[in-house]
């Protein structure tokens, strides 16, 4: 195995500085489907016909992940709901500090190269690169294997040094303690998910990510809520949850290199770890962690030092009912990581622009009824999830709402900047918006607690989306909304105005504010299918009689 990092003999890599249009030829892109038929067909013509086939298997491949993101929602919902209930407000409040504690160590593991295997792996392997696409694999393994004995050999050797001054219960230290050998699993999980993504199986996604872990971790707090057991238990049962989970993914991970026959061009002596090349686009962009950690941990730290439990229980409450308007979004960004290297690395910028925003308006027309019920309607869903004694806490999932759906409803902009080497600016971006969500959240919390943390989390989501999309108009030469989405985010505007204007006009139901929310998502779909090129991606649903007219 080699350690050279950057070069590779008589090898060089055929990315281009973004902004070109054609490389191997005036005006012509790289032939990159060759076959019997492929001289009699201009290169930009074939070139097209890869790009949307690719585009046309990305959004299939997502769709099935975003169905399963439907069936984990109602999964999650379920076990919040059940553990919300189930526990006090003060014993939700402790567990929630604890999770959102041990998620710290998760989310840093990798040293940010969860965010970006999928990116080189994608390149190398449609490069032929097998040396460097099995280094940069070996490498994130390691990597994570590194920073995992360090993180947990100190937590489990000096826990009253590194968190006793943070944290006053017994219980919850030991929560905490358990929960810090789930933070290795998480990370090991997103390396899969991206090799998941790159040799094509989302359907190994589906079933681990979206079906397998949220199943047994709402079997295990059925059983909390019917037995009465103790924190301590649901945090034991979710750490054995994860290695279930990890056991099932490395055995359908070797089924798949057998099928793909991959492991014939494994030769371990020719392996190279590309240090150079990954490690300077994941160092900077651990700022990118740091700027979840303020979303997902930030808050929670400052309503710990500045309130009580019972604060920090009516912000986790409506926390993750907020954030599921990022499901689709997360749903997508698997396959979309890999298909935006590929068009980069053949300096096809217009279909990098296309595809960005068909995936744009398809996330934002697919979370729509999310962010619906969890927005305008948010009264209305949160004392059916949690009762009355959260009432006060729906303006918080409110707010909450609107910056995640904000964050999404533009598209990959920072995976895509991520993707054309903006790694400098994403770092000062994600460090700015960071200081300015902590610096926000320290200054509301005193008057208005939970919710300040909210307006905080909103405020900063929102600016580094604007901040993106500034920048992603230099990058791609795309404009801040292109003109076939235009329609179909004008639509989505008036949609939640009107939903929001109904709400507080007439306060309705649950019932009826369901069915208006139905009714409004519905609406924004059929006006969008066009940007969305529902018929191209789906063209089956025109065989089915009663769904032909959504694609006309």
């Amino acid at each position: 195995m080699s350690g050279q990092s950057d070069r590779r003999g008589g090898r060089t890599d055929p990315a281009a500085a973004p902004g070109t249009d054609a490389v191997g030829g005036a005006g012509g892109t790289v032939d990159v489907t060759a076959g019997p038929a492929a001289d009699a067909v201009p290169a930009r013509d074939t070139s097209e016909a890869a790009a949307n086939d690719m585009r046309r298997s990305h959004v299939r491949g997502s769709t099935l992940l975003v169905v399963g993101r439907v069936v984990t929602i109602m999964f999650t919902t379920a076990t919040a709901v059940i553990l919300v209930r189930a526990l006090t407000k003060e014993d939700f409040g402790a567990f929630a500090y604890a999770l959102a504690l041990a998620s710290a160590g998760r989310t840093v593991l990798s040293l940010g190269q969860g965010k970006v295997l999928s990116q080189f792996m994608a390149k190398y392997e449609d490069q032929g690169d097998h040396d460097r696409m099995f280094g940069a694999m070996f490498l994130a393994f390691g990597t994570i294997i590194a920073t995992s004995i360090l993180l947990i050999g100190s937590m489990l050797l000096f826990p009253g040094l590194l968190i006793g001054s943070a944290v006053d219960s017994s219980t919850t230290q030991r929560v905490v303690l358990i929960l810090v050998v789930l933070a290795p699993l998480e990370a090991f999980d997103q390396v899969f998910l991206s090799l998941f993504a790159v040799f094509g199986k989302p359907r190994a996604i589906f079933f681990r990510k979206y079906l397998l872990t949220p199943g047994l971790r709402l079997v295990i707090v059925l059983i909390l809520a019917l037995t009465g057991a103790s924190v301590t238990f649901l945090a034991a049962g979710y750490l054995a949850a994860g290695v279930i989970g990890l056991a099932v993914y490395v055995w359908v991970f070797a089924q798949t290199m057998r099928e793909a026959g991959l492991l014939r061009h494994l030769r371990p002596r020719q392996v190279v770890l590309p240090f150079r090349a990954v490690f300077s686009f994941s160092f900077p962009l651990i700022s990118s962690e740091l700027f979840l950690l303020s979303l997902t941990v930030g808050g929670v730290f400052i309503l710990g030092a500045f309130a009580s439990a019972t604060e920090v229980a009516d912000y986790r409450a409506v926390f993750n009912p907020a954030r599921l308007n990022n499901a689709v979004h997360t749903a997508f960004l698997p396959l979309f990581l890999p298909l935006a290297a590929r068009l980069f690395a053949r300096s096809d910028t217009e279909g990098l622009r296309r595809s960005y925003w068909q995936t744009a308006a398809f996330v934002a027309v697919l979370s729509f009824p999310i962010f619906a019920l969890t927005g305008p309607l948010a009264p209305n869903l949160t004392v059916l999830l949690f009762g009355e004694r959260y009432a006060e806490s729906a303006v918080i999932m409110a707010v909450l709402a609107v910056g995640y759906y904000f964050s999404v409803v533009l598209g990959f902009n920072q995976y895509t900047l991520q993707v054309c080497e903006r790694i400098r600016f994403l770092a000062v971006a994600y460090i700015s918006v960071t200081v300015l969500n902590l610096a926000l959240a320290f200054l509301l919390v005193h008057r208005y607690g939970g919710l300040g943390v909210a307006i905080a989390n909103m405020s900063a989501m929102v600016a580094l989306n604007l901040i993106n999309q500034w920048a992603l108009r230099k990058t791609i030469g795309t404009s801040l909304i292109d003109a076939r989405c235009r329609r179909c985010f004008l639509v989505i505007l008036v949609a939640a105005v009107g939903l929001w204007t109904f709400q507080v006009l007439v306060e309705p139901g649950l019932v009826v504010a369901g069915l208006a929310a139905a009714v409004a998502s519905l609406l924004v779909l059929v006006l969008s299918r066009d940007a969305i090129e529902l018929g191209d991606s789906f063209p089956e649903l025109r065989r089915v009689k009663f769904l032909r007219w959504l694609v006309r």
